[in-house]
């Protein structure tokens, strides 16, 4: 376990993730409204299917009958992880659906269905339809996600990509604005990381769920960012563009160096490869050519390095894991990392005004 993060650490990670949710809402507020237009002026029954499926695994009674189911088969057969899991599952979907439903009457923003316009007035409100932001299947999904990734980290794609498939269901079904599930998103993931984990070191988990929190929401953003906006000058498009690439190169340049030299450093090697994650982000969001998407980009991609070179400084556990020990297997995976980064830069380009505005 790393050592409690400095006062300072805890406090500008705090500070860095508010502007990135404040920018990150202050774009969406903008694309909200075009991207629910788009979909109701693109009738489809295959993504209404889509919408249905998504309601139903992120329903309430869904992720409580998976907790309950949890807790009497750990209590069964005595399996007192089972039991640690529908009881910390049970209490994150309680606690992110408190949460969410103070925060959605304070607001009163109105669903999309209600919503015929971009600008609306908001306000303290128990009117049913008066109740989107946050989106509650998103956040109680997340939330449920956080604490069963805790205990499977080897599915953590799976669970992961399911709680995404129920934020993003919601927004193919009309029922929620893009802003509402992807805070919702956000919201339920940093209570489930917390409630995963010690509850005497909540702010440690806060920290730490902030650093990885963070950068998934402007993911999430960025994609909806770049699906409805297009650079307006496609000369400058393409210098950015260049660059980002070459910020990527760099970075994956330093990954590679940093695997493949033999180093007897190990707490160096780890930070030259979290440094090397760090450019290769940035160089994504630079090929995105949005200035937006690039400022919350860095501010995310600070917070999360910051937090982790100050567990790689503190951690007490061993680093052998740096070691190479199957050259043919780091080689391929490298490789693989290469030809992906190269497939996101392409798949940014052609998402880039995908969504024509309505």
């Amino acid at each position: 376990m790393s050592q409690r993060f400095p006062r300072w650490l805890s406090i500008l990670a705090c500070l860095l993730s508010s502007f990135i949710l404040l920018g990150g809402l202050s774009g969406l507020s903008q694309i909200d409204f075009p991207i629910i237009q788009f979909i109701r002026a693109t009738p489809n029954q295959l993504l209404q299917e889509v919408g249905r499926i998504g309601n139903r695994l992120g329903h309430g009674s869904t992720l409580v009958l998976l907790s309950a189911t949890a807790l009497l088969v750990g209590y069964l057969w005595k399996q007192r992880q089972l039991k640690e899991i529908g009881g910390r599952t049970l209490l994150a979907h309680g606690v992110a659906g408190l949460i969410t439903q103070i925060i959605k009457h304070s607001l009163g923003r109105p669903r999309p269905r209600f919503a015929h316009q971009e600008h609306w007035q908001m306000g303290p409100s128990f009117q049913s339809g008066l109740d989107a932001f946050p989106s509650g299947h998103s956040s109680a999904s997340f939330a449920v996600a956080a604490v069963l990734v805790r205990h499977f980290p080897q599915f953590t794609w799976v669970i992961y990509g399911s709680a995404a498939f129920v934020a993003f269901s919601r927004i193919i079904k009309g029922s929620h604005f893009p802003s509402d599930a992807c805070v919702g998103a956000l919201i339920g993931y940093v209570i489930g990381y917390i409630l995963a984990r010690p509850i005497r070191g909540w702010r440690q988990s806060f920290v730490e769920a902030l650093s990885k929190g963070s950068p998934c929401f402007v993911v999430a953003f960025s994609i909806l960012w770049i699906a409805v906006q297009k650079p307006d000058i496609e000369t400058l498009y393409y210098i950015i563009l260049v660059s980002g690439f070459v910020v990527a190169s760099v970075g994956y340049g330093i990954r590679t160096r940093a695997l493949f030299t033999n180093q007897s450093n190990l707490i160096q090697k780890s930070t030259r490869l979290a440094t090397s994650s760090l450019l290769m982000a940035l160089g994504l969001a630079l090929c995105t050519g949005s200035f937006l998407v690039t400022i919350l980009a860095a501010l995310s991609g600070a917070v999360w390095w910051l937090v982790r070179s100050h567990q790689i400084l503190t951690s007490d556990e061993p680093l052998d894991y740096l070691e190479s020990k199957n050259l043919f297997r780091t080689t391929a995976n490298e490789i693989m990392l290469g030809i992906g980064v190269l497939l996101l830069m392409g798949f940014i380009y052609q998402l880039r005004g995908l969504i024509p505005l309505i």
